[in-house]
């Protein structure tokens, strides 16, 4: 109960300031904290699930082998690695914000480090309460709905190709041994399950630092709108901002949660807490709701494939379950307005509108 009543007595503070507030002692100089190595390990999930929809993309399907090789590229993603590395990816993103950087590291100089991080890792909602936190918020929209476009345009993309497959007889023949090859997907996204290593041009270009780069500016920097499409030198890169970016986001208040998780993530590593606190970092990834969401596009897979009967069939799952489900979680923590920006603040936190897809 102190947690949350400093939490709330910080939050006044922030929200509203104090005439007589006085600020905390200068913290002495100290060398760069070491990143945290949750966050690192769950980031890793996450691109390794946006390389194999990069490959996914331009893979052609012309036999069966090349559609059980589809198959397995979506069906080895763990439901929770998923959701832990989405939230990890969200955080780094949101460092990247100046505005929101400054606002939690002002807060930290007034009211004390120790007290801005107890509150932070005691209420996740705290953070994007903060100055700056209507910057964050709107690079995390962004974020997700492009991520979103991005994989739902690759499920459109199977969808069609599985009514193609009908007109080709390998594809419209009975599928053989598919109860075994339910198996194998259940298994390749069973916890525990061996995480594929990353290609060697995507993993330099996870390592970032706070405020080392601008994903408003660069849509291809990381946490940018083509960030994912950029990430193997560019090639066929789907453009997902037309019909975004003269729109406005806000906050889906059933699933805001997950964007208050990474803005505290993010928050942390402005004070460069992150290492220090992981077992904090590894409790604020774990976003229940993006998690049942993500098990349940995967039961549909998995339900999906046990009734199909030709190979083409499983195509079309692929695209509709593995892929389309999981765009649609991600997508589903913005809603659009059409309502202008307005400032987040304590009474309209949770229905802020965010303006997206601005260069």
């Amino acid at each position: 109960m102190r947690g949350y009543a400093l939490s709330a007595a910080i939050a006044a503070f922030a929200f509203f300031g104090v005439a007589n507030a006085q600020p905390a002692p200068a913290a002495p100089e100290t060398a760069a904290a070491p990143p945290s190595r949750e966050l690192r390990s769950a980031l890793t999930a996450y691109a390794a699930f946006h390389t194999d929809v990069s490959d996914l993309r331009a893979a052609r399907i012309g036999n069966a082998a090349e559609l059980e090789t589809a198959l397995d590229r979506v069906g080895r993603h763990n439901r929770d690695a998923l959701t832990r590395g989405w939230v990890a990816y969200g955080a780094y993103a949101a460092a990247q914000s100046p505005a929101f950087v400054r606002g939690v590291r002002d807060a930290a100089a007034y009211y004390g480090r120790d007290a801005v991080i107890r509150a932070i890792t005691a209420d996740p909602a705290f953070a994007r309460g903060l100055r700056g936190g209507n910057d964050a918020t709107r690079i995390l929209l962004d974020s997700a709905g492009a991520d979103a476009a991005r994989i739902i345009s690759v499920a459109d993309r199977y969808q069609e190709m599985a009514y193609g497959l009908q007109r080709q007889r390998w594809a419209n023949t009975v599928a053989p041994q598919q109860a075994a090859r339910v198996q194998r997907i259940r298994a390749l996204g069973a916890p525990g399950a061996r995480q594929q290593t990353l290609p060697d041009e995507v993993t330099p270009r996870l390592q970032v630092a706070t405020l080392s780069l601008s994903p408003g500016d660069d849509p291809t920097a990381f946490g940018g709108r083509r960030f994912w499409d950029a990430m193997r030198g560019g090639g066929d890169v789907v453009n997902v901002s037309s019909g975004q970016g003269n729109r406005h986001w806000r906050i889906n208040p059933t699933r805001g949660e997950a964007i208050d998780r990474m803005a505290a993530l993010a928050a942390l590593q402005a004070l460069d807490a992150a290492a220090e606190r992981e077992s904090a970092v590894s409790q604020l990834m774990n976003d229940p709701r993006s998690r049942d969401c993500l098990e349940m596009a995967q039961l549909q897979l998995y339900q999906c494939m046990s009734a199909a009967r030709f190979r083409y069939e499983n195509a079309f799952c692929l695209g509709e379950h593995g892929l389309r489900d999981v765009g649609q979680c991600i997508a589903a923590v913005g809603e659009p307005d059409g309502a202008s920006m307005t400032p987040i603040n304590g009474a309209l936190r949770q229905g802020a509108t965010v303006g997206a897809g601005r260069q």
